[in-house]
C-alpha cells in the first residue's frame, strides 16, 4: 500500500528523474511550475507510481480531474471499445448516440430547470465567455458581477471576473464591464458578523452596491457555490439572491467546475439549496480530465443564431465517451452518497485534530471537497502551508495547496477507505510533527 514504507528516504532525483526534470526545465514555459518534482509512471491500485517506483496517496485527483481516479476499468474499457471499433472520428457539426444520450441525461438530472439546451465546448474558461456573451446577448445589457475569491478560468472574461489567480498575472490587463463583490464567506465575514447571528447583511450590500447607478446595467452574476478553498454562502444567502436576480431579470450563472458532478455529495452543490440556475458550467472533472467545457441553460438563451457561438471542437468523442461513462458509474455504484459519508468522516477527523493542534483555523467544503487553513498568530501561513505539503509529499501523500495557507482534501470518489484511512494517517502525524517545530516557522 502507498504510504507504507519511510518516504523521508525514497529516491526523488534519480538519474532518470533528474534527466526529465532538466529537459522540461529547458524546453517548457517558465509559467509551467508544478507543484512536485513528480514524475508519473502509473498508476496501479489507488497509487501514483514515479519513474523510481515510489508510490504516492494522491488526495488531489489528479489535481482536480479524475473524479474516479487514474484506471477506473469501466473507463479503460470504454476508451479501448472505441480504438477496436475504429471509431476515433470528430467533427463539430455531426451527432452520435453518445454525445445526444450524454446531453440527454446532464438536462435530467441538472439544476437547470423547465426547458433546458446545452452547449459543449473545450474548456472551463470557453463555457464562461459564452455564458458572459450570452447573457449580454440576452438582457441588453452589459455588466458582470462575480465575488472576490473566485476563479473561473484564464480568457479574457473569465480572468476579469476571478480575483483568485496569482498576483503576477494581474499584470495583464482586464476587460471592462466587471464587477467584484465580496464573496459571502461566514467563516471570515467581511461584516465582521458573527455566524450565529448572520441575517445575511452580505446580500444587503450587494444590492446596495448595485443600486448605485448599475442595477439597470447588469446582465449577470456568476457565483461558485463551492470556492476552491473549500468555503461556500449561507443557505439563505444563495436562496435570497436567486429571488433577486429573478425581481430585477438578472441572470443567474452558477459555476461548478470544481465541485460537480457528484464531488459535494450531491450531483449538483447547488442542489444543496434547492434552487434552480439561468445557467451552470461544468469542465474536465466530468470527463476525467480530457478538455471539455459544458454551458447547461434555459432554452431561451441558447435559442441562438447559427454559428452565434461555435467551438474549435466542441466535445471529441473520446471525451464525450468518457463523460458519459462518468456520470455512469457515480449513478451504478452509489458515489454520490458515498462522497457525502466520506465527507463527513474527513471533517470529523479534522475537527478532533483541531481540538489539539491550535494553528489548524477554519475548516470548509462539502462532502469529498474540504479544505482546512493553517495560520501563525491569527494570520494565513504560506510558510507553514508550504511546509505541511512538502513533508506530506516526501512522505508518500499528494496535497493540493490554496491560496497558499489552505490544504485541500479532495480524493478521488472511489478511492478505498484503507487508502483515505493511511493517508489521513500521514497528514495527522505530519501536523503534529509541524506543530512541535511551529517556532521555527
Amino acid at each position: 500500500m502507498p504510504g507504507d514504507s519511510d518516504k523521508t528516504s525514497m529516491n526523488i532525483f534519480s538519474e532518470e528523474a533528474v534527466e526529465i526534470l532538466e529537459k522540461a526545465c529547458r524546453i517548457f514555459s517558465r509559467s509551467f511550475q508544478p507543484l512536485y518534482p513528480l514524475i508519473v509512471k502509473q498508476v496501479s491500485e489507488g497509487a501514483v507510481i514515479d519513474v523510481n517506483e515510489n508510490k504516492y496517496i494522491d488526495f488531489t485527483s489528479g489535481g482536480g480531474n479524475l473524479l474516479l481516479g487514474g484506471n477506473h476499468p469501466k473507463i479503460i474499457k470504454a476508451i479501448a471499445r472505441l480504438i477496436e471499433q475504429k471509431n476515433l472520428f470528430t467533427f463539430q457539426k455531426s451527432y452520435n448516440r453518445d454525445f445526444v444520450e450524454f446531453i440527454e441525461e446532464l438536462l435530467r438530472i441538472s439544476p437547470v430547470k423547465g426547458d433546458a439546451r446545452a452547449l459543449i465546448v473545450d474548456s472551463r474558461s470557453e463555457a464562461v465567455e459564452a455564458a458572459i456573451r450570452i447573457a449580454r446577448l440576452y438582457t441588453g445589457r452589459r455588466l458582470i458581477i462575480g465575488f472576490t475569491g473566485s476563479y473561473h478560468g484564464l480568457t479574457l472574461g473569465a480572468q476579469s471576473i476571478s480575483t483568485d489567480i496569482p498576483t503576477r498575472w494581474k499584470r495583464f490587463e482586464e476587460a471592462p464591464g466587471f464587477v467584484k463583490i465580496p464573496y459571502p464567506d461566514c467563516s471570515r465575514c467581511f461584516l465582521h458578523c458573527k455566524r450565529s447571528e448572520c441575517k445575511i447583511d452580505c446580500l444587503d450590500y450587494l444590492e446596495y452596491i448595485l443600486s448605485l447607478g448599475i442595477l439597470e446595467n447588469t446582465a449577470a452574476i456568476i457565483l461558485q457555490p463551492l470556492r476552491s478553498d473549500g468555503v461556500s454562502p449561507p443557505e439563505e444567502y444563495l436562496k435570497n439572491l436567486r429571488e433577486f436576480c429573478r425581481g430585477n431579470k438578472i441572470l443567474l450563472i452558477v459555476d461548478e467546475s470544481i465541485s460537480a458532478p457528484a464531488r459535494t455529495g450531491r450531483w449538483f452543490t447547488i442542489d444543496y439549496y434547492g434552487v434552480d440556475a439561468d445557467c451552470l458550467i461544468l469542465a474536465s472533472q466530468i470527463s476525467q480530465g480530457y478538455p471539455i467545457g459544458v454551458l447547461l441553460s434555459k432554452s431561451r438563451l441558447l435559442d441562438l443564431e447559427p454559428n452565434y457561438i461555435e467551438p474549435e471542437v466542441g466535445g471529441n468523442i473520446l471525451t464525450i465517451t468518457i463523460a458519459s461513462r462518468v456520470l455512469e458509474i457515480l449513478k451504478d455504484e452509489g458515489l454520490i452518497e458515498r462522497a457525502e459519508r466520506i465527507g463527513r468522516l474527513i471533517k470529523k477527523r479534522l475537527e478532533e485534530l483541531r481540538g489539539e493542534l491550535e494553528f489548524i483555523s477554519r475548516i470548509n467544503g462539502r462532502g469529498m471537497y474540504v479544505g482546512f487553513e493553517l495560520v501563525k498568530e491569527d494570520k494565513p501561513s504560506r510558510i507553514l502551508g508550504r511546509e505541511l505539503v512538502k513533508e506530506c509529499f516526501r512522505n508518500g501523500l499528494l496535497l493540493k495547496i490554496d491560496r497558499e495557507s489552505t490544504i485541500v482534501i479532495s480524493p478521488s470518489l472511489n478511492i478505498r477507505e484503507e487508502i483515505l484511512e493511511k493517508g489521513l494517517e500521514i497528514l495527522d502525524a505530519k501536523l503534529r510533527e509541524l506543530y512541535r517545530a511551529g517556532t521555527r516557522f
